[in-house]
């Protein structure tokens, strides 16, 4: 159990590394290239409890819950992972895209037993919503 905690806790930790690396790359000739080219600076994630089903959290003010979410801080010494709230926005039932919030919640991670990752498409989708008539 121990071990795959640990493994949990450094694939958490990768996620949050390759993150950083869209974020704060530079190159000499064309800046942030690398998050020109994949579109979003935020790994989407669904959290898996330990039962299994994805990590479902609420946010009272905005008024939704998502089991979508951005890592952004992962403190292994403690076993904590910070998250920030992606909000998901759906079409016809179907995830349509993701919206950054500024909601973040801390968690310890051995309430996690794994973790997904999702398109960064996601975040940069644009939805055109027009009437049928």
């Amino acid at each position: 159990m121990d071990e795959q905690r640990y493994h949990l806790g450094e694939v958490l930790k990768e996620i949050h590394y390759f993150q950083e690396l869209i974020e704060h790359s530079r190159t000499k000739h064309f800046d942030c290239l690398l998050l020109k080219i994949v579109g979003s600076d935020t790994i989407p994630v669904l959290l898996l409890t330990r039962q299994g089903a994805p990590l479902r959290l609420t946010n009272y003010d905005e008024g939704f819950t998502t089991c979508y979410f951005r890592i952004e801080k992962v403190d292994g010494k403690h076993g904590l992972l910070t998250i920030s709230f992606l909000r998901p926005m759906m079409v016809e039932g179907e995830l349509a895209s993701l919206e950054k919030t500024a909601k973040r919640v801390t968690i310890h991670s051995d309430t996690l037993s794994g973790v997904q990752l999702l398109s960064t498409s996601l975040l940069s989708a644009n939805m055109f919503i027009e009437s049928k008539w």
